[in-house]
């Protein structure tokens, strides 16, 4: 039986309907997907914007940290060493006044001449004694008498030694090739660098 136009027409409706269903449900499927990966890809470049910024602020703050305690460490430096100076400074003036004490003492003498026989008592008397330019009179008067009396100075050299500049002795054994330093100079040095190595770590290790 033939179908009216009436039907044909509801059912070419229907089928129409049903099409612009699929199509308009295909639709949205893909309008879904794509947002989705928009959603997604959007989400990617936030985490690595932020991750990126994150990274950037904590290199940035490591680096004014390392800024901050590199320039505290310096200055604790310039600290320290204003410090060690002042001390060396305070002890070693008050030192250089009793060394200037002594050198004027009759006991200066008395140090002098049993340097040399200590020395000489273990090189034998064959060796130069080298002494401070404003040493050559006690050398030569005090000293030598003193020595004289106890060994033959027919090979000792009594020689004068501009280097030598606060007072002391030096000593070479010509025929051993040997020196000894018993010069104020070089022991004022030594207990400097030694005052460093006491006043140092009692000074950084204050926190």
């Amino acid at each position: 039986m033939a179908l009216s136009s009436d039907e044909k027409l509801k059912n070419f409706a229907g089928e129409a309907m049903n099409e612009a269903k699929k199509i308009s449900g295909e639709i949205q499927e893909q309008n879904n997907r794509e947002l989705r990966e928009k959603l997604e890809e959007g989400e990617k470049k936030i985490d690595a914007k932020t991750g990126g910024y994150i990274r950037n602020e904590t290199e940035r703050i490591k680096k004014e940290q390392s800024l901050e305690i590199s320039q505290a460490e310096i200055k604790t430096r310039q600290e320290y060493f204003k410090y060690i100076d002042s001390v060396s400074s305070r002890v070693f003036e008050a030192a250089a006044k009793k060394l200037g004490e002594f050198i004027g003492s009759d006991a200066y003498a008395d140090y002098l001449a049993r340097c040399c026989v200590n020395v000489m008592t273990k090189t034998g008397p064959g060796i130069d004694v080298l002494y401070m330019p404003g040493d050559e009179a006690l050398m030569a008067g005090t000293v030598k008498d003193r020595l004289a009396g106890l060994f033959d100075l027919a090979q000792t050299g009594f020689l004068k030694d501009e280097t030598i500049k606060t007072g002391g002795l030096r000593f070479f054994d010509r025929g051993k090739n040997l020196f000894v330093n018993d010069v104020f100079d070089e022991k004022t040095e030594r207990a400097k660098e030694l005052l460093h190595d006491i006043i140092g770590p009692q000074f950084t290790g204050v926190r």
